[in-house]
């Protein structure tokens, strides 16, 4: 078959997006399928065929497309929130470029997201059975951000740009012939949230090609001297919904009862300010290290004795995976789909996302004790094994082209 996965994100990036689609693309070509990939550029200056080489600037569309949009606007919408306008226009922009790049007929148009969903459904392919794989929430994760900015939930949710999530939640893949979650959580949001039929919605957990994983671990890396000291390795990008403040706070804790530690966070994004404040406001600029955008995670994880991960929101993060795979133990917050991968006090230590000292007590533990670090790795690698194949991934996902394919033939 040839098959097109497409997403409104930027790739190549750093996150669970990029190695969805990688893992999904090597799983699919391993079966014989054709594939190719559709995105934004990573610094959003234009839209790209990521593997044939194909590049159309934003800034050839851009013009024309708001030029148009603001007189619309402007006629029917006056006073319209400027984030809308915005975001709007992004995505006209997007379709046009998708239109454009993306004219021939593929079996399967899997997107990666609700915006590419509803962009692939309105410029038409009909001849296309679409699946999307839905990796979060939109809306949900907005409303963390601006949780993070001191607005109240009520507060927000009443807000015009709280209703034009949701729009884009639900126009994005009802029109879906399959759509894809990693989690029943996020499945369960989509149902109740958004009224999309759960039998439109099948569970399809993420899967890793583990052995190149294991083999990767033992890879040169060049990492921060650390002594004799225990390593708590956070990889993560810089957003509020991944909970570095919480982790931060914790660590302001630990360091009064014990500094046998070092914590080394892998990772960029608009927070890295706040964050390097938050670690001089509490004094642990010898005991926090920023590795930046790195791309050795599995010869990380091999140096380091404790994972955490303590997200504000999360769907199915790959963090985990990678943790389990390794055989570490690992430290995970509630959010999210997060309590469906890890069980607690067997594949790791689960606490309520948000909570500084339930985070402490937990990191604690694991430094006070190290038969229950190994009975931890012990079991996560074990669980990993059974359940994160990309084989077992693509199983499934075949499973579902199918019935997409044969809804869009009827």
């Amino acid at each position: 078959m040839r098959i097109l996965i497409a997403t409104y994100w930027g790739l190549p990036s750093l996150g669970g997006l990029d190695q969805y689609v990688r893992q999904l693309k090597r799983g699919l070509e391993a079966r014989g399928h054709e594939v190719d990939i559709f995105c934004k550029a990573p610094d959003d200056s234009g839209y790209q065929m990521l593997n044939k080489g194909l590049f159309l600037s934003k800034s050839s569309v851009q013009p024309m497309i708001s030029a148009k949009a603001d007189t619309c606007f402007a006629k029917h919408l006056p006073g319209l929130d400027q984030r809308i306008k915005d975001m709007e226009i992004d995505k006209y922009c997007y379709e046009a470029a998708a239109a454009y790049l993306c004219p021939q007929p593929y079996d399967i148009i899997h997107t990666q997201d609700v915006v590419s969903a509803r962009a692939f459904t309105r410029i038409g392919h009909s001849q296309s059975a679409r699946v999307s794989t839905i990796h979060g929430c939109l809306a949900t994760e907005s409303l963390a951000r601006f949780r993070m900015d001191g607005w109240l939930n009520d507060n927000y949710r009443s807000t015009p740009l709280w209703h034009y999530y949701g729009l884009i939640e639900h126009f994005g893949i009802i029109q879906n012939h399959e759509t894809i979650m990693p989690t029943g959580w996020l499945k369960g949001i989509y149902s109740q949230e958004y009224q999309v039929p759960a039998d439109r919605m099948t569970i399809v957990p993420y899967g890793m090609d583990i052995e190149e994983f294991l083999n990767e671990m033992n890879q040169p890396s060049v990492t921060p001297h650390a002594g004799e000291k225990k390593i708590i390795l956070c990889s993560a990008r810089f957003d509020p919904v991944k909970g570095h403040v919480h982790l931060l706070g914790a660590l302001s804790q630990l360091k009064n009862v014990r500094d046998d530690w070092v914590c080394w966070l892998a990772g960029e994004g608009a927070l890295e300010e706040r964050l390097r404040e938050q670690v001089a406001a509490f004094g642990l600029q010898n005991d926090v290290v920023f590795l930046g955008k790195r791309g050795d995670i599995p010869a990380l994880l091999k140096k380091s004795d404790v994972v955490v991960l303590p997200s504000l929101q999360d769907n199915h993060p790959f963090a985990i995976m990678e943790a389990q795979v390794a055989g570490k133990p690992l430290i995970a917050s509630n959010a999210g789909g997060i309590p469906e991968m890890v069980t607690q006090e067997s594949t790791g230590l689960i606490f309520p996302a948000g909570n500084d000292h339930d985070l402490f007590r937990n990191l604690l533990n694991l430094l006070n004790n190290e038969w229950l670090r190994s009975w931890l790795s012990e079991q996560s690698q074990a669980w990993s094994q059974r359940y994160w194949s990309l084989p077992v991934m693509i199983d499934r996902i075949a499973a579902v082209y199918e019935l997409a394919l044969q809804k869009s033939r009827r």
